[in-house]
């Protein structure tokens, strides 16, 4: 089961630290094959957004146990206790964020049509009665210059919708378990987003895992909007590119190497493949010398 899905005070947004900024290479470089990212960490725009709205249908924050104004335009509802869950990799399952990608209007079928990536998560529940989860995403300038420029200049105006996928959901009014569409009850049939019996009718989603937020036009949560966008958080290291064909837009260095390489495997004699490769380690010292921490 697939679901889709104003700057506030600095303790909504994730502070930016070293630690934070080594976090940011490590996840592009381990996810650079997979996503085709650009080679250098300064080609991103980075933002925090408002990802999703969560209730509190059990009453763990609070007795009052509010909930009903956290259903999304889907009546879908994300609350509380699920999302601190712990997952099978033993964190709360709201920080699967930290594994999503970045893509325009839920096209995510294919990981090379990823435009950014997601870096963290953080749950705000200050103010009970708008609780929700802000990320931090960076998009790549290079795979969408339009939508970089945007965040730069007008990041207030574009709105996010997340991606997840459930195993399972219940019915808030008759408290039915849902593993699969046939499982859906009267009220989730025919009455799914209004009252009934005196209870608004939605799913409350179950052990849930995100795997993207999309850049979209019209959002399932109707907050999920950018809160703030900067373009100068730069972890000071190169970080490896995403394919093994070099495209023009790669790094210089890299494209030397690159070419190095390819002289050394057709290099008609032991002496021009040795003098190559002395000219490819000089070029790979200095390439580690620029990717150390500044």
């Amino acid at each position: 089961m697939n679901k889709e899905g104003i700057k506030t005070s600095s303790n909504y947004i994730t502070k930016i630290t070293t630690s934070t900024k080594d976090k940011i290479a490590e996840t592009i470089e381990n996810n650079a094959k997979e996503h085709w990212l650009a080679p250098t960490v300064e080609n991103y725009v980075y933002g925090t957004t408002r990802a999703l709205d969560f209730g509190d249908y059990w009453g763990t924050l609070d007795k009052k146990a509010l909930w009903e104004h956290s259903v999304n335009k889907n009546a879908d509802l994300f609350n509380y206790d699920e999302l601190i869950e712990k997952d099978s990799k033993e964190r709360e399952r709201y920080l699967s964020f930290r594994d999503a990608a970045m893509f325009v209007n839920h096209n995510s079928h294919d990981p090379q049509l990823a435009i950014g990536l997601v870096f963290d998560a953080t749950i705000i529940k200050s103010n009970y009665e708008d609780a929700h989860i802000v990320i931090l995403f960076g998009v790549d300038r290079m795979k969408a210059a339009s939508i970089a420029r945007t965040l730069e200049t007008y990041p207030t105006r574009i709105f996010t919708s997340m991606g997840c996928s459930i195993k399972s959901s219940i019915c808030t009014c008759c408290g039915k378990q849902i593993v699969k569409d046939t499982d859906f009850c009267e009220c989730l049939r025919f009455h799914r987003g209004n009252r009934f019996r005196g209870r608004k009718v939605a799913e409350l989603l179950q052990k849930m895992s995100f795997y993207e937020q999309s850049i979209v036009t019209t959002p399932a949560c109707s907050n999920a909007q950018v809160l703030d966008a900067v373009s100068n958080i730069i972890p000071g290291r190169i970080l490896k590119v995403a394919t093994e064909e070099f495209r023009n837009d790669a790094d210089p260095i890299i494209r030397i190497m690159a070419s190095i390489n390819q002289s050394i495997k057709i290099a008609s004699s032991v002496q021009e493949k040795k003098a190559l490769i002395n000219r490819l380690d000089a070029l790979i010292n200095k390439l580690e010398t620029m990717m150390q921490v500044v």
